[in-house]
């Protein structure tokens, strides 16, 4: 038995995923990561990404440098992204055509990429578009990277003056479409050829976390001696990232029948396989009870919903699970819900109608008591008694066959108390 409560909504206005940053200053902020050497040593081909956010690049803006200059990554005030290999010695340089990277105070997604140590195999992607300067893609050696690996600043003259996220380092190349697959998205941090990881979500603390789970461990610190007076990169959550999936509304209600209506809308998407949908009672635990299948990749909002049949009396719990297609998931916050008994008796029209030989017909009673539902034929003779019984207040739906009677038109009427109702209903063979 079902039971409803009066109509009830909730509407809340959430995200799916939490996004931190490493804020720098300009002036001495920077991160170390010592003894990197296994992270580049010896490769021919590799891919760095990150996300980068900054409005000032009057001194040069470094965002990974090694400290032997093996290896700079960086933009130069005009707006050219560059990267070059064994940097001092060769002075090997892959630059991106001029004022690719815009000086707008908003996040831009980098990725270098080196296929080989010939000419013209360098590449750079900003927001996952081919910006490589096809007349600065010089030739470079194997990289034989050794000591310490820094994040925001340059041959110690030059410091970040912005925002990074999500640094991604691979001793694979990535191609574009594999890139503009996974920009938005947090790795589980076990993919193949992912080398060193760090997502900055740590909100507290000196120390930045490689999540690499292939054995190896690049952890840092942030700021020179570690120390946490030192003037280092503030840890800080930012709105502003860009999002797995933005969920922009998330609402359930009861409807006549009993069940609970789940609705949702998102205002982006990327990577999203489905959203489980999870419930629990006032003294149980999140069981998930179905789910519904994302919109993958789109910058288009989308609507869902979802109906739970399988609710009765009792506080119910609702949240949503979103999933992408790497495995990774994020949770929707909680909405509770009572659902209660009937407000009115209600008799419903009969489906299908016409019909043969059976059809559905559906009431409820708000109260406990006996109920007698009967079909009548055109004289008014019964010609059959569907229920006559004491009843619990509830929503019920029962089935009249009428396989053994003529086609025509015949009544059902509905009888608890002072309430009386009867509807038609045309029996078509």
């Amino acid at each position: 038995m079902k039971t409803i409560s009066l109509f009830f909504i909730l509407s809340l206005s959430s995200v799916l995923a939490q996004n931190w940053q490493l804020q720098y200053d300009g002036l001495d902020d920077y991160c170390t990561v010592p003894n990197a050497e296994a992270l580049f040593s010896n490769l021919d081909v590799f891919t760095v990404e990150t996300w980068i956010k900054a409005s000032d690049f009057s001194n040069g803006l470094i965002f990974l440098h090694g400290s032997s200059a093996e290896l700079l990554f960086g933009i130069l005030p005009d707006g050219t992204l560059t990267f070059g290999t064994a940097f001092v010695t060769s002075g090997t340089l892959v630059a991106s055509l001029a004022g690719a990277y815009p000086a707008d105070g908003m996040w831009h997604h980098v990725a270098c990429v080196r296929t080989g140590t010939g000419v013209g195999q360098g590449k750079i992607y900003i927001d996952g578009v081919d910006q490589t300067d096809p007349g600065n893609n010089t030739t470079s050696p194997t990289l034989t990277f050794s000591g310490d690996l820094y994040f925001g600043v340059g041959v110690f003259l030059y410091f970040l003056n912005g925002s990074v996220d999500e640094i991604r380092i691979w001793s694979i190349v990535r191609t574009q479409t594999q890139i503009n697959n996974n920009k938005d998205v947090q790795l589980a941090g076990n993919e193949t050829g992912l080398i060193g990881y760090w997502q900055f979500n740590e909100d507290s603390g000196q120390t930045i976390l490689d999540s690499q789970t292939n054995g190896t461990v690049h952890d840092g610190t942030l700021g020179a001696d570690g120390n946490v007076n030192s003037d280092d990169p503030t840890r800080i959550q930012d709105s502003g990232l860009p999002l797995p999936v933005e969920l922009t509304s998330f609402t359930v209600n009861v409807n006549r029948e009993g069940d609970v209506m789940l609705n949702w809308s998102t205002a982006t998407e990327v990577n999203n396989q489905m959203f489980e949908i999870e419930r629990k009672d006032v003294e149980g635990s999140y069981s998930t009870i179905g789910s519904v299948e994302g919109y993958g990749t789109t910058t288009e909002s989308q609507e869902y919903s979802y109906i739970d049949n399988t609710v009765v009396t009792g506080t119910y719990f609702y949240r949503l699970k979103q999933v992408d297609f790497g495995g990774q998931y994020e949770y929707s916050d909680e909405i509770e819900i009572e659902v209660n008994g009937p407000l009115t008796f209600t008799l419903e029209q009969n489906y299908p109608n016409p019909f043969n030989p059976s059809t559905k017909i559906k009431y409820s009673v708000p109260e406990n008591g006996n109920v007698k539902l009967s079909v009548y034929n055109l004289v008014g003779e019964e010609v059959s008694m569907l229920v006559n019984e004491t009843v619990d207040a509830g929503f019920y739906e029962v089935t009249f066959n009428a396989s053994n009677l003529p086609s025509g038109t015949y009544f059902y009427s509905l009888q608890t108390g002072n309430f009386v109702e009867t509807k038609k209903m045309i029996l078509l063979k």
